[in-house]
């Protein structure tokens, strides 16, 4: 049996076509002329995956921002150049001799493999910061080390130092879901900010505390409270590498604290600091300070203490798209760019991606690649080029590392946020998808099963809508109905 039988049979059974596709077209018409949607730029894709045949086809060759369908292009090409078992290691050598009485007479080197999920307990199997920290700890005791009479180094040297794309916006960067990138990253990248609301809307919220704490990060708080169930409003503005950063916008009153998201400044310096307070705090001493090395260091295997191993490649996949995990997305575009390119830069990774879809014969006009992720406006996709790379991956031996990683529409225990979507009708518990959203931008590209069990691929995405965003998700919903009804 062939892998595509294979795969139609685990989608469901390949039935002979019997229904016209007028509905669906007229659907799709009806709404392209909408004020919603009239001066959009809106494509629209859909066709059976066992024979390719057009089911909606709106201006599937326009090349228009995509937001986080872009990871759905990314973790198959990771998945392909590292495969779906690759593991990232961190390692911790010293450059010097532990004397009888437990003294380390040198330098410590945390050494970053590029493991986006270092020291953050999002993926199965990895380990949390404290966790992480409590392992490094033990390994130093293990070898009987009591003091290090000098520095703490970390080495983020796999990779470049360009920490975010060139073109990410203002407005993102500082916060959480624009983390910068690095060989050495750690908890996600990321720190939480704890405000305390004031007893008015409109007046200046308390920063109390940050978790963890970033040493010399400083901050100018113009945080205003807003109106209980006004939600998370809040952002930080810090460009990477820098500590000074900004607070604006609104809290919601109701809670004696609320938290948000920012991104840590200098993730390797962090690293450095956060172990050298762990150590001190662990009955280690260490003389010296906490640094990032400027100059390549030689390692050898008999100066190595301790290292750490991320879960399997697809394990991290899994959460990359379910969880649309804008970090985890651009390390692993430097991963493939490093293991393809030799060098683990953005610019690497997309020649990597673009090798990928060479290889695999798929015509990658109107692909525009600026980041992994698509956070980036300047991001373009076709559906139809969309619709080619699911298709192709539906052959691949990693098919079902890629397929569990989407959302599995109506699944109660999905850990999406698409546990509750389509309930009541025929998507429910059948597609499985990826959505994107920024600002002007909604996106939705996957799988689903047409009445008779047949697969079908699809892809939707709008740019530059008059109107609210979740008035254009509905339509994709509606379609997504209408392609699951056909008999």
């Amino acid at each position: 049996m062939s892998k595509l039988l294979l795969i139609i049979c685990l989608l469901g059974s390949n039935l002979i076509l019997s229904q016209n596709y007028s509905e669906i077209h007229d659907f799709v018409t009806k709404h392209q002329n909408s004020k919603l949607l009239k001066n959009a730029s809106w494509s629209v894709s859909a066709r059976y995956l066992d024979s390719g045949e057009k089911i909606a086809s709106l201006n599937s060759e326009l090349a228009i921002a995509p937001a986080s369908n872009m990871k759905l292009i990314t973790t198959s090409a990771a998945l392909d150049i590292l495969g779906e078992d690759y593991k990232f290691v961190t390692r911790i050598y010293s450059d010097g001799e532990i004397d009888n009485a437990g003294n380390l007479m040198g330098n410590v080197y945390i050494v970053g493999g590029g493991d986006p999920s270092l020291g953050y307990n999002l993926v199965e199997g990895s380990l949390s910061l404290d966790d992480l920290m409590a392992s490094w700890i033990k390994a130093f005791n293990d070898k009987g080390i009591n003091s290090i009479s000098g520095n703490i180094m970390a080495d983020d040297l796999m990779y470049d130092r360009i920490p975010i794309p060139d073109n990410w916006v203002w407005v993102d960067l500082g916060n959480y879901y624009a983390a910068s990138t690095s060989a050495l990253t750690i908890n996600n990248n990321l720190y939480f900010l704890y405000f305390k609301p004031a007893d008015k809307v409109g007046k200046l919220a308390e920063l109390v505390r940050t978790e963890p704490k970033i040493d010399n990060l400083e901050f100018v708080n113009y945080m205003k409270t807003g109106s209980k169930g006004s939600g998370d409003n809040g952002y930080v503005y810090n460009a990477p590498l820098q500590f000074n950063a900004t607070l604006r916008g609104t809290i919601p009153q109701g809670k004696d604290e609320f938290s948000i998201k920012g991104s840590i400044p200098n993730p390797p310096l962090f690293a450095a600091q956060y172990f050298r307070n762990e150590l001190i705090q662990s009955n280690i001493s260490v003389k010296g300070i906490a640094s990032v090395i400027e100059k390549k260091v030689n390692y050898t295997e008999d100066k190595l203490i301790t290292e750490t191993l991320s879960p399997p490649l697809k394990d991290i996949i899994f959460i990359v798209n379910k969880k649309s995990d804008n970090l985890y997305t651009e390390m692993l575009l430097k991963a493939i760019g490093f293991k393809a390119k030799g060098e683990g830069s953005v610019e690497k990774g997309i020649e990597a991606v673009e090798d990928y879809f060479k290889n695999n014969k798929i015509n990658t006009d109107g692909l525009m690649m600026y980041d992994g992720c698509g956070l980036s406006r300047s991001d373009a996709i076709t559906t139809n080029l969309m619709c080619d790379l699911l298709t192709m991956i539906s052959l691949k031996s990693y098919f079902q590392s890629f397929f569990k990683s989407l959302a599995f529409v109506g699944n109660p225990n999905d850990i999406s946020s698409y546990s509750n979507y389509g309930i009541g009708t025929p998507i429910e518990l059948n597609a499985h998808l990826k959505s994107g959203v920024i600002e002007r931008v909604r996106a939705y590209s996957g799988y689903l099963k047409d009445m008779n069990g047949r697969p079908i691929v699809f892809s939707m995405i709008a740019n530059n809508f008059n109107g609210s965003g979740s008035a254009v998700s509905n339509i994709h919903k509606e379609i997504m109905i209408k392609l699951a009804e056909i008999e």
